[in-house]
């Protein structure tokens, strides 16, 4: 199961990266990742992924911010939570996947 999980989330990155080279303006679905990706990296610094979201907040909708806001809650939990190392291997791997393309 955890494989096919890690299949799905390589393949939304895959397609997450190509459209935000593509577009300077995130889409939701975009945006509510970057969010994650910011909570994913808590501790570490996060201002390029930051500018990125505040420079696309302005024009959305409040349910699109509130799923933004518990995206990178669960995200922030599940970094924390990480203690072994299989864990800490998956959230660094979706740290290097999905989101180099919000930090770069």
């Amino acid at each position: 199961m955890r494989i096919l999980t890690a299949a799905v989330i390589l393949a939304t990155a895959a397609s997450t990266t190509v459209a935000f080279a593509q577009s300077d303006r995130l889409t939701d679905t975009q945006y509510i990742s970057a969010a994650r990706c910011a909570g994913l990296m808590q501790g570490a610094d996060t201002t390029a992924i930051d500018a990125v979201l505040n420079a696309n907040k302005a024009g959305r909708v409040g349910v699109v911010l509130d799923r933004a806001e518990v995206a990178r809650k669960a995200a922030a939990s599940k970094a924390r939570k990480a203690n072994g190392p299989g864990s800490k291997a998956e959230v660094a791997r979706e740290i290097a996947g999905a989101c180099t393309a919000f930090t770069s």
